[in-house]
């Protein structure tokens, strides 16, 4: 699970660089139908946040609790928000400083009246009003999943506990509320279906945790029968705007997670691998630091600048920019990320225990 996350972090990058990709390096665009779908890497975000949290905390809520519930949102707290508001802290200097420089930028695109709610994490909560992603784009979805933790959380715990007994209909409600917005999720990211997408990795887990509760164990090769979905409904999508290609996407991420969970098919022994670990490790500071490189690197390094150069160069500036964009997510999770969350963890649990 781990090394699909760097693999999700990999495939948002490949799509905010893309027009850099294909510019420097022309013949990539073969592969723009894979790369150009990065945003599919959203609700494999989304659902596999709902099974793993569901994984890992639903036993400590088989009685609710609210201190409970508040240490649940203090450890998620601490996994999230230093990064999040450093990479905010950063953006914001680059657009002050490019101000005072006199550099060319999109003012429109950095309004002050919302600083406030994106420090906050509140901004994606307002997007039904205001079509605003966030000083740092991709933040949006940050505080998406905060909103997810607050409220999406506790109720798909008290969901699955009254799913024992009406559970094929929830499941069946829930199948249908995916299908009628297949259209929304090709469209927007809004709350609601941020939320859907969290309960279908709760649902998934639940799924899971039944097969195995009833002695039996998950088919073979689920793995690689995700893969394979993921890949053809992403190329068939690229070719015809009929194909439901959000119902193929969900279904095809379903599977994946459910294969990856046996730990023993032919992608889970590669997305074990070291370096897909590592980068999973580092996802999330990759994930938030790759719109700040690149705002640098559109001063810095443009790859308009060496569309007409040799080769050998346009590929030795497509490295650094790639170089560039993981040295800082490595420098922000090693110098901040990790020992902020370990810091704040135990000061929050060293409180609970005082209490």
């Amino acid at each position: 699970m781990t090394g699909l996350r760097g693999f999700a972090a990999l495939w948002v990058v490949s799509l905010h660089f893309i027009t850099d990709t294909n510019t420097l390096l022309p013949a990539s665009a073969g592969f723009n139908w894979f790369l150009g779908a990065g945003a599919n890497a959203v609700p494999l975000f989304f659902i596999l946040s709902g099974f793993i949290l569901l994984h890992t905390y639903r036993a400590r809520f088989a009685v609710f609790s609210w201190g409970e519930y508040v240490r649940f949102l203090g450890l998620r707290l601490a996994r999230i928000y230093p990064a999040y508001l450093a990479t905010l802290a950063a953006m914001i200097l680059l657009v002050a400083g490019a101000s005072l420089a006199g550099l060319p930028h999109n003012a429109n695109a950095y309004p002050l009246a919302w600083l406030l709610p994106e420090s906050l994490m509140l901004h994606a909560w307002a997007r039904l009003a205001a079509n605003f992603f966030g000083w740092n784009f991709p933040d949006w979805s940050v505080s998406a999943e905060w909103f997810a933790y607050l409220f999406i959380f506790p109720l798909a715990v008290w969901l699955l506990k009254k799913g024992s007994r009406g559970g094929k209909w929830l499941a069946a409600g829930f199948v249908v509320a995916l299908c009628g917005l297949e259209a929304v999720f090709r469209t927007e990211w809004k709350l609601p279906t941020v939320s859907l997408l969290f309960l279908a990795g709760a649902w998934l887990w639940e799924l899971r945790r039944q097969v195995l509760a009833a002695g039996k164990k998950l088919p073979p090769h689920l793995d690689s029968l995700g893969v394979a979905g993921l890949l053809v409904t992403v190329w068939l999508a690229s070719r015809s705007d009929g194909w439901p290609a959000a119902m193929g996407i969900l279904l095809a991420v379903a599977i994946l997670i459910l294969g990856l969970s046996r730990a023993d098919g032919i992608f889970s022994r590669l997305l074990a691998r070291r370096a897909l670990v590592f980068l999973g490790e580092i996802s999330y500071s990759l994930y938030l630091v790759h719109g700040v490189v690149q705002r640098l690197l559109k001063v810095a390094l443009p790859a308009e600048r060496f569309a007409a150069a040799p080769l050998a160069l346009r590929t030795g500036v497509w490295l650094a920019a790639g170089a560039a964009v993981l040295v800082a997510a490595t420098l922000l999770y090693y110098g901040l990320e990790h020992p902020a969350r370990g810091w704040l963890r135990r000061r929050f649990s060293r409180g609970q225990m005082n209490k």
